[in-house]
This record gives C-alpha cells, sequence and structure tokens, in this order.
C-alpha cells in the first residue's frame, strides 16, 4: 500500500475512533503533501457514514456526533484554501438547507453546508428537527435557490414528503427553489416517490447538483 494509502486508510480509522489530534494531523500531513483535497473529503465522508452507523446502533451518543462535527469544521478549515479553487466568492447563488422534523442528525448536512460555502453559495442553515413552517417562512425571507433537505431516520420520511409538497406549493409553476433532499438511506426512488427535483448521495455530490441546477437557470435565461 502506497503512504498517501496507508495515511488516507488510517484517517478514515481516526476520524471513526474520534482521534482529534490524530484526524487533524494527518490531515496537515496529507495537504502538505499536495494530497487531492477532494480525495481527502471523500475518506472523511466514508468516516461520517460509519460514525453515523454507530449511533443508531447506540454505540456512540449525541456527544459523538457533536465531536465529529467538530473534527470536520477543523479539517474542512484545512483544505478549504485548496478546495473551489481556491477563491472566495458569494456569487453562485443561495441555498437553505436544514434536517427535517423529528430528526436531529446533521453531520452530513453541515459537511454539505460547509462545501458549498467553500465553492461559492451563500448559505443559511436552520439546524435539526425543523419543522414544514420554518422551512417555508425561512423561503420566503431568504429567496434560496434551492433548499436542501436532510434526513437519516425513516420515521421522519412524512415529514419530509410535507415539507416537500409545502414548498411545491408555495412555488407553484416556478421551477425554483429547487428541491434536493439527501440521506444516508435516501435513493432515486425516494426521490421520485416524495417529488423532489433531485437527490444527493453525499456532500461533494450535493455541491456538484447546486452547481448544475444554478446553471441550469443562467441558460435558461440567457
Amino acid at each position: 500500500m502506497k503512504k498517501t494509502e496507508a495515511d488516507l486508510a488510517r484517517l478514515k480509522r481516526e476520524l471513526v475512533e474520534l482521534d482529534v489530534d490524530g484526524a487533524v494531523r494527518l490531515v496537515r500531513r496529507l495537504n502538505g503533501r499536495q494530497g487531492d483535497p477532494a480525495e481527502i473529503m471523500a475518506i472523511c465522508e466514508e468516516a461520517l457514514h460509519d460514525i453515523g452507523e454507530r449511533y443508531a446502533e447506540g454505540e456512540y451518543y449525541i456527544a459523538g456526533l457533536i465531536m465529529a462535527g467538530e473534527i470536520m469544521n477543523r479539517i474542512i478549515a484545512i483544505l478549504a484554501p485548496r478546495l473551489g479553487d481556491g477563491v472566495v466568492r458569494r456569487d453562485r447563488g443561495r441555498v437553505l438547507i436544514g434536517t427535517v422534523k423529528g430528526d436531529i442528525h446533521d453531520l452530513g448536512k453541515n459537511m454539505a453546508g460547509a462545501l458549498l460555502s467553500v465553492y461559492g453559495f451563500e448559505v443559511r442553515d436552520l439546524g435539526v428537527d425543523v419543522p414544514v413552517e420554518e422551512f417555508i417562512r425561512a423561503m420566503t425571507e431568504f429567496q434560496p435557490k434551492i433548499v436542501g433537505l436532510s434526513v437519516l431516520l425513516s420515521s421522519c420520511y412524512a415529514n419530509l414528503a410535507a415539507i416537500v409538497e409545502a414548498i411545491r406549493k408555495v412555488r407553484g409553476d416556478s421551477s425554483t427553489p429547487h428541491i434536493l433532499i439527501s440521506g444516508n438511506h435516501i435513493t432515486p426512488e425516494h426521490c421520485r416517490l416524495f417529488q423532489a427535483d433531485c437527490q444527493a448521495a453525499s456532500a461533494f455530490d450535493t455541491v456538484r447538483l447546486c452547481e448544475k441546477l444554478i446553471q441550469g437557470d443562467s441558460a435558461g435565461r440567457a
């Protein structure tokens, strides 16, 4: 196994074990060797998925999720200058994000929000356990081009469906805001079932989809 591959495997292990110092030290080392920041973030996403599974199985508690989020904030801060072409801008469009009512998982949402900011989007994060009324109120005030709905628990799918329905009703015949849904177990089939516009499989996938949606809007106005 090459040195970089070994370090990435170790990074994933230390993230899952919530080793703050070890994970941050490894990211600094990889970044210093000009390691691909997208590859590093992909490993982090795999680790976050495993952490979420451990939480679901009762092995980790809320404190573990909070610690994982803090680790990711430090990692993103290290990699940010080499992500998004290293250019800080806020002109790509507004994105409203939040975890739906009944669900308090936010690792994936937080990571997506941080990356969207790095890539030039203006992001408003409503947090977790967000009811339909709050999404609609924020949508009216913030006027986002995209609303990202995060959900991990299948028991909250009915709440997800209600929020999507409310957004579609408010936007009427307009194509915006686009409705993007995501979560560890959310699939394209869920996207069709809940009548969302698109489904993201990861934080980086969220960024790519938002870029495509914004570009599509710009092309439609040209």
